[in-house]
């Protein structure tokens, strides 16, 4: 169990103890034609919840949601793709369960219009932006329906643990310094963006689980550089000034190329949606140690990558060392540098 995570109640491990074999529960997103979320207050315990509920014997997890929306909300709708399979581990609920998440047709005005939670266990349903909302659900919700969003706008299915994107661990290998191959892919792009005291952006979720500002490669991106001035665009508001490259991860066998700039920053306009997934990340500008801290991976994988990206862009950009512990939380209104 994460340690942002509430402790589970004793009510749902004492029913799911009493499930046959593994608990089998899906929920569905549904949204209004402006990306408003349909979520539901159950009143019996914190934090919000998506339309939902078990699995009954022999259902099959898309009829269960099917069923389920048409009990709390009298809805009956096809339901759509599948976004995630979610799995809450044993130490969660007392076994394994596990949670298929499927997106759902975007409702009509009336619709919307007409929702009112029918079934008894729900106390209100309301319609709200993901900014509005995700800051509402409980933790390990809060991850799992960030995840999705983020399924529902790339096109791809994940496979979520305790409400984190399951990603096997790889010994990727750091390459300081040296041009990306010719002709290798990039899938991902990140920067070490510094500001003019030489701290650097990280991005932050609810959960205090911080990120350098980068994503993946898109069709249209030209280059490592593209996806990266892009994704820093939509998920930090960040307008880059000289840029320079820094590195790049690889697999041992080459593969899964991730490329590394640093890169001065202009400015920070206001707090924005992620056009991906509807929510504002929170930005803070921490020293490149406190970041190697901060971020995952561990901090002796991270530290040779920070200190790096530290050097390179004092040498090329002519950022200032910084070695303090510092902190600034970027204000909402943003900030301008240059």
């Amino acid at each position: 169990m994460s340690g942002n995570d509430e402790p589970v109640s004793q009510g749902p491990i004492d029913y799911h103890a009493t499930s046959p074999g593994m608990p089998v529960a899906a929920s569905v997103l549904l949204r209004d034609r402006h990306g408003g979320l349909v979520v539901l207050d159950p009143g019996r315990k914190p934090g919000l919840g998506l339309p939902g509920g078990t699995a009954e014997p022999g259902e099959a997890p898309h009829e269960a949601a099917r069923r389920a929306v048409r009990e709390v909300l009298a809805l009956d709708l096809t339901v759509g793709r599948l976004l995630a399979v979610c799995t809450s581990m044993a130490g969660a609920y007392g076994r394994v369960v596990l949670d298929f998440l499927f997106d759902g047709p975007t409702l009509t005005d009336e619709q919307v219009a007409a929702l009112v939670p029918v079934d008894a266990g729900s106390h209100a349903v309301y319609v709200l932006t993901p900014d509005q909302a995700l800051p509402r659900f409980a933790g390990r919700t809060r991850r799992r329906v960030s995840v999705a969003l983020e399924a529902y706008a790339s096109g791809a299915c994940l496979y979520v643990v305790d409400g984190r994107e399951y990603r096997p661990a790889k010994e990727r290998v750091w390459h300081e310094d040296e041009p990306i191959p010719a002709g290798a892919p990039v899938r991902r792009a990140a920067g070490w963006l510094f500001d003019p005291e030489g701290r650097v952006l990280l991005v932050g979720d609810p959960d205090d689980g911080y990120a350098l500002p980068g994503g993946g490669a898109e069709p249209e991106d030209v280059d490592a550089l593209a996806t990266l001035t892009r994704e820093v665009a939509e998920e930090a508001n960040a307008v880059l000034g000289k840029t320079t490259h820094v590195g790049y991860l690889s697999d041992p066998d080459g593969g899964d190329v991730r490329s590394r700039s640093a890169a001065r920053i202009a400015s920070l306009g206001p707090l924005a949606p992620d056009p991906a997934t509807g929510w504002s990340w929170s930005r803070a500008l921490v020293t490149p140690r406190r970041a190697a801290a901060l971020l995952g991976g561990g901090y002796e994988a991270r530290l040779p990558q920070a200190l790096a990206a530290q050097r390179i862009a004092h040498e090329r950009l002519g950022v200032p060392i910084l070695d303090d512990d510092s902190r600034v939380d970027v204000p909402p209104e943003g900030v301008t540098f240059e």
